[in-house]
């Protein structure tokens, strides 16, 4: 691992992941794992923060945002059930012509 000729030789890669792998401790991944952990908490802190200082300060921006956002899952949903329905339906009126037909034997 020591050389910096090999890191530039792709037929290498692979036994060098399987070298740092074979060389890792259980403390030093605990440890990366710990670090990521921390790192992604405090992202998400912040994130968390600015979202709150956001709406704060844009009420009715972030309002309007949230009933857009109503809307468009309302609509999806209506379309979605329309949609449903206008199948059925169509299934229900081939159904009754069908038997109409049958009953007045003009099949």
């Amino acid at each position: 691992m020591n050389n910096p000729t090999m890191l530039d030789d792709p037929e290498n890669l692979s036994d060098k992941a399987v070298s740092a792998w074979e060389n890792a401790t259980e403390q030093e991944i605990a440890k990366e794992a710990g670090q990521a952990w921390s790192h992604t908490k405090e992202k998400a802190g912040e994130v968390l923060h600015s979202g709150e200082r956001y709406l704060r300060d844009h009420p009715g921006t972030s309002m309007l945002g949230v009933f857009g956002a109503g809307v468009l899952v309302g609509a999806l949903a209506a379309w979605s059930l329309a949609h449903e329905q206008r199948d059925d339906a169509s299934d229900i009126i081939h159904r009754f012509f069908s038997r109409l037909g049958r009953k007045l034997n003009l099949d």
